[in-house]
């Protein structure tokens, strides 16, 4: 492995694996953005419909924010780019991570490494929450906050992990069990190794479930969906069973965690009454605004004066600017209210591209080494766009930077075997190598770009 590559594999795991210090992360994209740069500009790669559907969306909501007539300013101020302007980090790091291809075994090392910590963090966590015996000795670790879940009711503090809200951690968790079942249902593996990806759906598992976010349990739930082998009834059910005995233990263990699940048929639970008045607020906003949205940024912002015709274009072009971490609890509403149909139109094309590249790849390439990760990938894909029901994860930037690596990790990869499969094509070689074998239709291989 390349040895900028090794070092700048270790900067982007940590900015996955921590938020809570945002040196961290940022160190990540910086090295990310390197290294995606000089690799396109050394092999000449070029951007594709994914990239440039990345530069239209950040392009629209930069235009969004500049038309409020905010002071350009303010786009570069610490609070804004920690909250609603995280959203223009973490999509931008998109193209660079598409830029960085690894070879498919680099890749796969590294998606394990990434699990294999944070299944290590799960278990840390999970013995503190039940105070096992010289639990204490992880407690350093501030990976378990100290509130409890939901008002009067009592019980474990939140497992935060090394990220900076239960939710987001909940997010990265839900990912993490996914990819780990797609590990886990690879064929041709020795026992050590099934045991050791079984072992690490379990522990992500407990990971997932001690956030108590149930908007990633939702999420986790649709993922594992597109994952499990529907057709495969017997594989189907083995793995059912891996994830449903933990999980059943797990909850009857703590009363704190069954008092959560009893919320989801609650609508006036505190913060569920909460997100149904934040999700009124938000479909008014995008009423009285419906083709722009009130402005980029301009959601939480207080006494704020509007310009335009109401119920066409109705922008915010004063108030006091509030950059903060409130927002709509729900990314679709919160696209709507800020940046109109347009707004959510842009967004939700770069994950179309996204889930169709993937979709191409995993198609016309079966028996390549990438194959259960980009099944993995779009699964992941299927999280977090079920978790922006309740959160406005896809508009943020912690778990939308893991995607962003898995995505573009991916992706890259694949492209990169295209390359050399359609290069060994040209070069008169009947097949590319044997993990970039694909089904051949009348003369060549199909559908190499």
């Amino acid at each position: 492995m390349n040895p900028l590559d090794f070092i700048t594999a270790l900067i982007v795991l940590a900015g996955l694996l921590v938020n809570t210090v945002p040196l961290i992360p940022i160190a990540a994209m910086g090295a990310a953005a390197l290294r995606g740069t000089s690799t396109r500009l050394q092999h000449w790669l070029g951007f594709r419909k994914l990239e440039w559907a990345i530069v239209a969306c950040l392009g629209y909501w930069l235009l969004n924010f500049l038309w409020t007539r905010q002071p350009p300013s303010e786009l570069l101020t610490y609070d804004f780019l920690r909250n609603d302007g995280a959203m223009l980090i973490s999509y931008s790091a998109f193209i660079f991570f598409l830029g960085w291809p690894l070879k498919a075994r680099y890749c796969r090392a590294f998606w394990l490494l990434f699990l294999a910590v944070l299944a290590g963090v799960a278990l840390a966590g999970a013995a503190i929450t039940l105070n096992l015996p010289f639990s204490g000795i992880f407690e350093p670790l501030g990976i378990v906050g100290q509130e409890v879940v939901g008002g009067d009711e009592t019980g474990p503090g939140l497992f935060f992990g090394w990220y900076h809200a239960h939710n987001t951690a909940g997010g990265a968790y839900a990912i993490a069990v996914v990819m780990a079942l797609a590990f886990a249902q690879e064929s041709n593996l020795g026992w050590k190794q099934k045991l050791f990806r079984r072992a690490l759906v379990i522990c992500c598992l407990i990971g997932l479930l001690n956030t108590y976010s149930r908007g990633a349990w939702i999420g986790f739930v649709a993922g594992a969906a597109v994952i499990l082998p529907i057709r495969k009834l017997g594989q189907t059910m083995k793995v059912a069973l891996l994830i449903g005995v933990p999980a059943v233990l797990i909850v009857a263990m703590s009363s704190s965690m069954v008092a959560r699940l009893d919320t989801f048929s609650d609508p006036y639970e505190g913060t569920a009454a909460v997100r149904l008045d934040l999700w009124a607020e938000a479909w008014n906003d995008f009423a009285n605004s419906p083709i722009v949205g009130m402005g980029y940024g301009r959601y939480n912002d207080i006494f704020e004066e509007f310009s335009g015709v109401r119920g066409i274009l109705w922008v915010a072009t004063k108030g006091i600017v509030i950059s903060d971490d409130s927002h709509a609890h729900n990314s679709y509403l919160h696209f709507l209210a800020e940046g109109g149909i347009l707004g959510l139109w842009v967004t939700m094309f770069v994950w179309w591209c996204a889930w169709k590249e993937l979709s191409f790849f995993e198609s016309h390439f079966p028996r390549s080494q990438l194959y259960w990760l980009e099944k993995a990938a779009k699964a992941c894909l299927v999280v977090a766009l079920v978790q922006a029901l309740t959160e406005h994860i896809i508009g943020r930037g912690s778990v939308v930077l893991i995607l962003d690596a898995l995505l573009g990790m991916i992706l890259a990869a694949a492209r990169m075997e295209a390359r050399t499969a359609k290069a060994a094509a040209l070069a008169g070689q009947t097949l590319p190598p044997p993990n970039l074998q694909t089904a051949t239709r009348g003369r060549g291989v199909v559908a190499l770009r």
